[in-house]
C-alpha cells in the first residue's frame, strides 16, 4: 500500500521490528490517544479505498489474539495509519487492561507502532504543509499530556498481574518516561519545520534580502529604483505595499546617486539658463538673515538652516536688489563639490520657477507638474521621469526648488506656492518676492540682500570688474572718477546691485570706445542701458535709438499697467498700443521682434500669447518714463488721477504699497528728472513718496544720512575736486554732518592734505560749528591750536600752512567762537599778514549792536613794504526781513583833492576808450568838500538784494534771481542803473530812512579816505588784497591770480581808513551821476552832477574782477548806459540820516 501523503514509506528498520511481550505494560488507552494524535497530524488525505473497515477490524483481531500473526497486523495497521484508529479505539475502549495481561502485551505493540508512526511523520516534516504540521504537533502535545496522566495512574493503581518487568510503580514511571522521550524529539522537529514555515522564510530570506540589498545599496543603488512597486513572497500570503517598497527603494545613498549621476548635466543647463547666464557675475553684497547681519553671505551662512528636514528661504527685497542673483547662487552652491561651501551634506539638484504654472490635467498638481518638467530638462531626460522619484526627490531634500519673484506672479500660482498644506511635497524651498510673504504662516527664513553702502561702492565696482577681466581697462584716476560719478548720481539712496551693474557694464562699454558720457541719474542709466544693447546691433539692422527708447517704453507701461508691478502682458495688447502710436500690425510685430530676439529685452512665456521684460526694475523706470510723459501737460488734475489710480490698483490687487513701491519711486525719480520738461507740479514727488509707504520727511532724512555718508567717503578720495566738493557739500548739511566733524578736522590738521582741501574742510567746519553750540566748541579748540601754531613762514609750504590758518580763522568768525583770541592775534603785528587778514574777516563776522565798535585791518603798501593798522570803526545795522542787517558805516566829512595827479599812472587810458575825451583832462585834479554820511560798508550782496527785491515795489520791478555768480555773500551783479535806485527806494520805504546811490566825489571821497596814493593802499595792489585781472601788474606790484570772477564781499579781511571794504576791483558801483567826459563845471560840494538828459551814461566807480589794475584806481572814471546789465556791475548804498542806534 502506498503510504499516507506526508508519511515516508515503511523502511527495513519498520518492517523487521517485533513486539517484546516483556515491553507489553502500557495501557489501551494511552495507545487510543496517540494514535489518534498521530493520525490527525497526518492531514486530510484518507486510505479508505485501501485499508477497508473489516481488513482493519480483522488486524486488530489478529494483534489481539497473537499465533503468528502479530508482526503482519503491526505492519498492516501503521500502513493503514488513521483509517486504523477508529476501530483500535471502539475496540481497546471495553477492554480492561488493568485485569488482563493480553492487553497489556496489545497496548506496548501498539504504541512501538505509534511511535513509529511519529518518527516517519518527524523525518517527512519539511514537505509537510503548515496546517498538517500544525495538526500533528497539536496532536503530539495532546498525546504527550495523556501519557503524563496515565502515568500518573501507573504510579497509583498495582497491576493485577505480578511477576513482570512492570509490577512495581518505578518501573512502570521509568518507562513511561522513556516513551515521552521517544515522542519529544518528532514533537521539536515538527514545531520547528512549523516555524521554519512561518518565520524562517522570512529570517533567512531576509538575511538573504538584507545581504543581497546592502550589496545592491552600496554598489549599484539605482537598480533597486526598477523594484516593482508591489511584490509578494513566495509561497507565503505576505505581499509588500507601495509604502514599504518606497521605503526600501528611495533610501538616502540611491537618491544621492541619482542625483550624482545628473549633477554634470544638470549643473551645465542650469548654468545655461537664461537667468542664471545673466547673473554668472555674482559678487557679494552684505545681507541680513533673519536678524544677523551677513557681510558677506555663503552657503556657510545657510548650513544650519539647509540641515533641516524642511526649510524655506524667503529672500525679500527691492527690485535690482539682487534677490535672483543671490537665489541663483544658492543654486549653485547647493550643487557644490566643495563641502565648505555646499548647503548641506548632500547634494541638491536646483529647479527654477519664474513663469505662470501650467494648466494640468484634472486631479494633478501643476506646481509638481512644472518641477518634473524642469527637472526632466535639467538632466535632459530621454524618458520622463516618475512622478513618485520627483516626489521622494523633493521630500528628501534632494531638489531645491526657487520660486522667483512670486510677488509678482498671479494669484492662482502664489496660491500652489503654500507650504503649510500637508500634501506640500517641497522640503527645500527659496522663494524671492518684494513682499514680505507670510507663506501661510510657517517658519522660514529672511534673507534680505542689502544695498551697496557708499563706502563699499569702490570696492564693489572693483570686484565687479575683475570678475569681468576689465579692471586693467582703467587707471587709478579714470576708475575713481567713475567711481564718484555714481556715487553722486545715486548720492541720495544706497545703490542697488542691478544699478551698479549697469552702470559699470556702460563704464567699460565706453572705455572700449564706444564714446559719449555717463549717466547723471538711475532714468539716464535705464535709457543709457538700452542704448548700449542697440549699440551691439550691426549698422545695417540697428534700429534708431529713440524709436527703440519709445518702444520700450511703450511694451513697459502695458507690462504695469494692471498692477503697477512688472507682469506679463498680453501681446495682441501690447501691438495694439504700439498701433495707437501710428505703427500697423506688421511694423508694431517687427518692433516686438526686434526687442525680443535682437536686444533681448523680452521673453515670451508659454503658451505663446504673453511677454515681460526680463528685468523688472527696467520694467518699472521705462513705464516711470512713459507715465510721466503721458502727463506732460503738468495739470493738477491728471496728476491726481494717476496718485488715484495708486488706491485703485492696491485694493483690487489686495497689496500693500510695499508691493509697489519700485514703480512708485521709479516714476518719483523721472518726474524730478522731466520736472521742467513735462511741467511736474511741485508737490508730485512728495505725494508719490507718501503713496508709496514713506514719510518724505522720512525719506528726506534717510537720503540725507546716506548722502552724509558717501560725502564722508569722499574726502578720502583721490581727486582733489571731490575731496573739495564732499568738504563743501558737508558744510551745507548742518547739525546732520556732525558726524563728520572728526573727518574734517582730521583732513584740515593733516599737512600732507592740499592747501584747497584744508582750506575747504575748515570752510566746512566753520558752518557746521555755526550751527550748532555743542560742536563750536569742538570745532573752536581745535581750530585755536591750529592757529596759534608758532611756526613761521618761510617756504612756499609755509606759505600753505598760512593760508590754512587763515582759513581756520575765518572758520571761527563763522561760528562766532575765541573772540579775544583773535583779537590778540590781529593786535599782534609780529604775526603774518594773512593770519591777520583771516582775523579781521572773521571778527566782521560777529554779531554786534548797532553802533558798536568793530576792529578793521588797514593795509598801506609803500617802497615794497607791507604795513598794517588795526583801527576800530563804529557799525550801523540796518535790519533787514528774514533777520539780515545791512551794515554801514561813517563817512566824516571833509574836503580833498578829487582827481589824480598828471604822473599818475594809468590817467592816459580814456582816449582809447572813450572817444569824446580826446584832448580832455579827465582825471583834473580839484578841491571838492563833502559833507558827513553814511555807506554800506560793503557792495550789496546777493542775500540782501533777494530780501528787498521781495519787499513792495516803486518804480521798477527787481528780479531776486539775477546774479551771474550764485553766492549769498557774494555782491549782486547783471543790475542795472535803474534797478540799483529802485533799491535804494524799496530800502528807503521800509526802514523810514533815505537811501540813495553815492555820488561820484562822494565815492571817491570814501574810498580815498584821506589817501592821495592811487589805491588806498598806496602806490600798487596785489591779488591778495584785491579781485583783479592778476596777470597784469601796477607800479611795483607782482603778477598773480586772475579769478575771472566775484568773491564773497569782504573776503580780503582788509579795509580802508574808514572800514569800506571791497573799493578797489570785484565790482564797478554805480553811481547818482550823469557822465561828462572832464570835471569841467562839476560841483564842488560832493553832489551828484546831474543832466537834463535821463539817457545820458552813468557814473560807475572801482573797476572790477575782469579789469586791468590800473582801471581800479580810486580816480578811474567809467561809464554805461543806465539800462545796462553786465557781470561787473554792482552798487552799494549811501544814507543821510542821523543814526542814534
Amino acid at each position: 500500500m502506498p503510504p499516507v501523503r506526508g508519511l515516508s514509506e515503511p523502511n527495513e528498520k519498520t518492517a523487521s521490528r517485533k513486539c517484546k511481550p516483556s515491553q507489553r505494560c502500557w495501557g489501551l488507552s494511552t495507545a487510543v490517544v496517540l494514535a489518534m494524535t498521530i493520525a490527525l497530524a497526518g492531514g486530510d488525505a484518507t486510505r479508505a479505498e485501501a485499508c477497508k473497515a473489516e481488513e482493519i477490524q480483522n488486524w486488530v483481531e489478529e494483534l489481539e489474539q497473537g499465533g503468528g500473526g502479530e508482526e503482519r497486523a503491526r505492519i498492516e495497521l501503521i500502513d493503514c495509519e488513521t483509517d486504523a484508529i477508529a476501530p483500535l479505539r471502539k475496540k481497546l475502549a471495553v477492554n480492561d487492561w488493568q485485569s488482563n495481561p493480553q492487553k497489556w502485551e496489545l497496548q506496548e505493540a501498539l504504541l512501538e507502532v505509534l511511535t513509529e508512526i511519529a518518527g516517519d511523520l518527524a523525518e517527512d516534516a519539511p514537505m509537510l504543509e503548515k496546517e498538517k504540521l500544525k495538526s500533528a504537533i497539536a496532536r503530539l502535545k495532546d498525546g504527550i499530556s495523556v501519557l503524563e496522566k496515565f502515568e500518573e495512574e501507573f504510579q497509583q493503581t498495582p497491576p493485577s498481574v505480578s511477576g513482570n518487568a512492570f509490577d512495581t510503580p518505578e518501573k512502570r514511571t521509568a518507562y513511561a518516561a522513556a516513551q515521552i522521550a521517544k515522542l519529544r524529539p518528532p514533537l521539536r522537529k515538527l514545531q520547528w519545520w512549523l516555524w521554519w514555515q512561518q518565520f524562517g522564510l522570512w529570517v533567512g530570506g531576509g538575511a538573504i534580502a538584507v545581504l543581497g540589498y546592502g550589496s545592491v545599496l552600496w554598489l549599484q543603488p539605482l537598480w533597486l529604483l526598477r523594484l516593482p512597486t508591489k511584490f509578494k513572497i513566495p509561497k507565503t500570503e505576505i505581499e509588500l505595499t507601495m509604502g514599504m517598497m518606497r521605503r526600501l527603494t528611495y533610501r538616502p545613498r540611491v537618491l544621492d546617486r541619482w542625483v550624482a549621476i545628473h549633477l554634470t548635466t544638470a549643473r551645465q543647463e542650469f548654468e545655461k539658463k537664461d537667468t542664471v547666464r545673466e547673473r554668472a557675475v555674482h559678487i557679494s553684497i552684505p545681507a541680513r538673515l533673519d536678524k544677523e547681519l551677513l557681510v558677506e553671505p555663503s552657503g556657510k551662512d545657510l548650513r544650519g538652516i539647509c540641515a533641516k528636514p524642511r526649510f524655506c528661504v524667503l529672500i525679500v527685497a527691492e527690485g535690482g536688489s539682487g534677490k535672483t542673483s543671490l537665489a541663483c547662487q544658492i543654486a549653485l552652491w547647493a550643487m557644490s563639490d566643495d563641502p565648505e561651501e555646499r548647503l548641506c551634506k548632500h547634494r541638491m539638484l536646483p529647479i527654477l520657477i519664474e513663469q505662470e504654472l501650467p494648466v494640468v490635467e484634472e486631479g494633478k498638481d501643476s506646481l509638481l507638474e512644472a518641477i518634473r518638467g524642469q527637472l526632466n530638462d535639467l538632466v535632459r531626460a530621454v524618458s520622463p521621469i516618475q512622478p513618485e522619484l520627483v516626489e521622494q526627490l523633493l521630500r528628501q531634500r534632494r531638489l531645491l526648488v526657487v520660486v522667483d519673484h512670486l510677488s509678482e506672479m498671479t494669484k492662482a500660482t502664489r496660491d500652489k506656492v503654500r507650504p503649510q498644506q500637508p500634501e506640500f511635497a517641497i522640503n527645500a524651498l527659496v522663494v524671492t518676492s518684494r513682499l514680505d510673504e507670510k507663506l501661510g504662516g510657517v517658519n522660514r527664513t529672511r534673507l534680505e540682500p542689502l544695498r551697496v553702502e557708499g563706502d563699499r561702492l569702490s570696492s564693489f565696482i572693483a570686484g565687479y570688474l575683475e570678475r569681468l577681466g576689465k579692471r586693467d581697462l582703467f587707471e587709478d584716476e579714470d576708475y575713481f572718477s567713475a567711481c564718484r560719478r555714481l556715487s553722486r548720481m545715486v548720492g541720495q539712496r544706497n545703490i542697488t546691485v542691478l544699478l551698479a551693474k549697469l552702470f559699470v557694464d556702460q563704464m567699460v562699454e565706453q572705455q572700449q570706445g564706444a564714446g559719449g558720457t555717463l549717466p547723471a541719474n538711475v532714468p539716464e542709466l535705464m535709457l543709457s542701458y538700452l542704448n548700449q544693447l542697440n549699440r551691439t546691433i550691426e549698422p545695417a539692422n540697428r534700429r534708431d535709438r529713440l524709436q527703440v527708447q519709445k518702444d520700450a517704453q511703450i511694451v513697459a507701461w502695458e507690462c504695469l499697467r494692471q498692477t503697477y508691478r512688472p507682469a506679463p502682458a498680453n501681446k495682441e495688447d501690447v501691438s495694439k498700443a504700439l498701433r495707437r502710436t501710428g505703427s500697423t500690425t506688421e511694423t508694431a510685430q517687427e518692433q516686438l521682434d526686434y526687442l525680443e530676439t535682437r536686444l533681448r529685452l523680452l521673453q515670451t512665456l508659454e503658451p505663446g500669447d504673453k511677454l515681460r521684460i526680463i528685468l523688472d526694475p527696467l520694467a518699472e523706470y521705462l513705464a516711470a518714463l512713459w507715465l510721466v510723459g503721458d502727463c506732460r501737460d503738468g495739470s493738477d488734475d491728471r496728476w491726481r488721477d494717476v496718485l488715484d489710480s495708486v488706491d485703485k490698483v492696491l485694493e483690487s490687487t489686495n497689496d500693500a504699497p510695499e508691493a509697489i513701491r519700485g514703480f512708485l519711486l521709479a516714476v518719483r525719480d523721472a518726474s524730478l528728472l522731466k520736472k521742467k520738461e513735462a511741467r511736474v507740479p511741485d508737490w508730485v514727488p512728495e505725494e508719490l513718496a507718501r503713496k508709496a509707504g514713506i514719510d518724505p520727511e522720512e525719506l528726506r532724512q534717510i537720503e540725507e544720512k546716506r548722502r552724509i555718508r558717501l560725502l564722508i567717503s569722499e574726502l578720502s578720495a583721490p581727486e582733489l575736486d571731490y575731496r573739495i566738493r564732499a568738504a563743501e557739500d558737508l558744510g551745507d548739511r548742518g547739525a546732520a554732518a556732525a558726524i563728520a566733524v572728526p573727518n574734517l578736522l582730521g583732513m584740515v590738521e593733516n599737512q600732507e592734505q592740499s592747501v584747497e582741501a584744508r582750506k575747504a574742510a575748515a570752510t566746512a567746519l566753520g558752518k557746521l560749528g555755526a550751527n550748532s553750540n555743542a560742536l563750536r566748541d569742538q570745532i573752536a579748540d581745535r581750530l585755536v591750536a591750529l592757529l596759534v601754531d608758532e611756526a613761521e613762514a618761510s617756504s612756499a609750504e609755509d606759505d600753505d600752512r598760512l593760508i590754512v590758518k587763515r582759513s581756520a580763522a575765518e572758520a571761527l568768525g563763522c561760528m562766532q567762537a575765541a573772540r579775544d583770541e583773535l583779537i590778540d592775534i590781529l593786535e599782534n603785528t609780529a604775526r603774518p599778514l594773512t593770519v591777520h587778514q583771516g582775523c579781521a574777516r572773521a571778527l566782521s563776522r560777529f554779531d554786534a549792536e548797532s553802533g558798536a565798535q568793530m576792529p578793521v585791518l588797514v593795509v598801506r603798501i609803500q617802497n615794497g613794504q607791507t604795513t598794517t593798522q588795526v583801527r576800530h570803526v563804529r557799525v550801523w545795522k540796518e535790519s533787514l526781513p528774514e533777520g539780515l542787517t545791512l551794515d554801514l558805516v561813517d563817512i566824516p566829512g571833509g574836503s580833498f583833492l578829487m582827481g589824480s595827479p598828471p604822473d599818475e599812472a594809468g590817467r592816459d587810458v580814456y582816449q582809447s576808450v572813450f572817444p569824446e575825451t580826446e584832448g580832455l583832462d579827465v582825471e583834473a585834479q580839484h578841491k571838492v568838500a563833502i559833507a558827513s554820511f553814511k555807506m554800506s560798508r560793503c557792495l550789496i550782496t546777493q542775500a540782501q538784494w533777494r530780501t528787498v527785491a521781495a519787499l513792495p515795489r516803486i518804480k521798477y520791478d527787481l528780479d531776486p534771481d539775477l546774479p551771474r555768480f550764485k553766492g549769498n555773500d557774494r555782491p549782486v551783479e547783471n543790475v542795472n542803473w535803474y534797478e540799483a535806485l529802485e533799491l535804494c527806494d524799496r530800502l528807503s520805504a521800509h526802514t523810514g530812512r533815505p537811501y540813495r546811490l553815492l555820488s561820484e566825489a562822494e565815492w571817491e571821497y570814501a574810498c580815498r579816505a584821506r589817501s592821495t596814493t592811487p589805491f588806498h593802499f598806496g602806490e600798487t595792489i596785489d591779488v591778495g588784497l584785491v579781485n583783479y585781472d592778476g596777470n597784469y601788474t601796477y607800479g611795483e606790484g607782482i603778477q598773480g591770480e586772475y579769478r575771472q570772477e566775484t568773491t564773497e564781499v569782504g573776503m580780503f579781511g582788509v579795509a580802508n581808513a574808514f572800514g569800506l571794504s571791497d573799493m578797489h576791483g570785484n565790482l564797478w558801483e554805480w553811481c547818482a551821476d550823469h557822465w561828462h567826459p572832464s570835471y569841467e563845471g562839476a560841483p564842488t560840494d560832493g553832489s551828484a552832477w546831474l543832466t537834463e538828459d535821463e539817457s545820458s551814461f552813468r557814473l560807475l566807480r572801482g573797476g572790477s574782477w575782469s579789469n586791468l589794475p590800473w582801471y581800479c584806481r580810486s580816480a578811474l572814471r567809467y561809464r554805461y548806459n543806465p539800462d545796462v546789465r553786465n557781470g561787473i556791475s554792482g552798487f552799494r548804498a549811501a544814507c543821510d540820516a542821523p543814526w542814534t542806534g
